[in-house]
């Protein structure tokens, strides 16, 4: 049994919401209902009641992919199809930038052997190797579970602090580059964690996450079959307005989101809309792994893209003394 408490808004801290609805957990199959409600304040979408902190460990099942980088899983799957669709010139000049290393040219050409790089919930350290590997960086990373620390070790033989990047034992002010990739849904407490990673931050130091976007017209449509609504793991869904709003106040200026093109959510919604679920073996990734649905459906989310509608997007934090900042 997953226990949970009601809480007030994560991000201003506001006790009136708005229900929107009940959800089930269609990835692994949990078996509890949860309910997501819209702040009628700040607009932020969190669940409500919401798992408390100690449980939180246990919506993560062994076989949960980013803890992995075996050839087991629907992660090892997705990167498999990834690879062949990127072996196309067209879509992979098409998708640049976006399936591959997540920082953009203008910052990942300046990395070298002096650069400092955080990733925070790196789970088995993937990116962090990928760095490392490519620029030479020197290379830190945080995330909660064992299993993937111990998976990052025997894999990369990376030291990967176990815990809370609030709790790391790091120094101010010591790293160029802070990356958080589809982390802050998943934590209660944002303003914690992001206050933390600006003041780890160099000045002009940037901080680049990715998040789902509710402000998405798969989120609107599927609602809670929407496959990055990822219930529930995900206690927080962001929009391009309520991130900018809580990293503004981290002293952190939006300078660049960029919509994802792919359809992976897309197909992953499909998924749970026509067969409910993606735990039945029988039809496990049937849509998702489709590499004709891929194609089929990638005009489709690149229009989607291009009008900021796309269900994940990458966004650029930079700490700088201005609080403005174009958001392109």
């Amino acid at each position: 049994m997953i226990r949970t408490q009601r809480v007030p808004c994560n991000l201003c801290g506001s006790i009136d919401s708005a229900f929107l609805y009940n959800a089930k957990d269609r990835l692994h199959g949990t078996g509890d209902i949860f309910t997501y409600v819209q702040c009628k304040e700040c607009g932020l979408v969190y669940m409500n009641p919401q798992v408390v902190l100690e449980d939180i460990e246990k919506l993560y099942p062994a076989d949960y992919h980013p803890h992995s980088t075996t050839k087991k899983g629907i992660g090892s799957k997705a990167r498999s199809l990834r690879n062949r669709i990127m072996k196309i010139p067209l879509i992979a000049r098409l998708l640049k930038g976006l399936m591959n290393v997540k920082i953009v040219d203008s910052i990942y050409r300046k990395l070298n052997q002096q650069s400092r790089i955080l990733d925070v919930g790196c789970g088995a350290g993937s990116f962090l190797n990928t760095v490392r590997t490519d620029k030479a960086c020197e290379v830190y990373g945080v995330d909660i579970s064992e299993a993937a620390v111990k998976e990052a070790k025997s894999s990369f033989g990376l030291d990967i602090f176990k815990g809370a990047v609030t709790e790391a034992p790091l120094s101010d002010a010591y790293f160029d580059v802070i990356t958080a990739w589809w982390y802050l849904e998943h934590i209660p407490d944002p303003h914690a964690t992001v206050a933390r990673i600006s003041s780890l931050l160099k000045h002009n130091g940037y901080f680049i996450m990715g998040v789902p976007n509710f402000n998405s017209f798969h989120a609107k449509h599927f609602k809670d079959k929407w496959y990055h609504l990822d219930c529930p793991r995900h206690l927080c869904i962001w929009t391009p307005y309520t991130i900018t709003r809580l990293l503004e106040e981290h002293g952190l200026s939006v300078t660049r989101i960029i919509y994802d093109k792919t359809p992976w959510g897309l197909l992953g919604s499909l998924q749970y809309l026509l067969y409910g679920d993606n735990i039945n073996p029988k039809y496990r990734n049937r849509l998702r792994q489709s590499f004709l649905l891929w194609i089929l459906f990638l005009p489709c989310t690149m229009l989607v893209s291009l009008l900021k509608k796309s269900d994940i997007m990458v966004i650029y934090g930079r700490k700088v003394n201005s609080e403005s900042a174009k958001v392109t």
